[in-house]
């Protein structure tokens, strides 16, 4: 089964839109919390030019990734449970 769901387009799309989800609301969470509101020149400052983009943008990346991943098989593994 894990092989069937792996290979559904249906599955990579959900991965898709749930990391990316999770992505955005994440970020604006954090930002929030860190920089006590949308202060876009303390962000561009911390993280853009002390060179710490390509760590931030990875650890978004790969994290919404693991995460839609995980999400995206437990909602298919149930759709296909509930259709049988």
């Amino acid at each position: 089964m894990l092989r069937a769901i792996l290979a559904s387009k249906r599955y990579w799309i959900s991965v898709f839109f749930v990391g990316l989800g999770l992505m955005i609301i994440y970020s604006v969470i954090e930002h929030i919390k860190t920089f006590g509101g949308l202060q876009w020149d303390s962000f561009i400052k911390e993280r853009i030019e002390n060179g710490q983009w390509v760590r931030y943008f990875l650890s978004r990346i790969v994290g919404g990734l693991m995460y839609g991943m995980i999400m995206g098989y437990y909602f298919e593994l149930r759709k296909r449970k509930s259709n049988r």
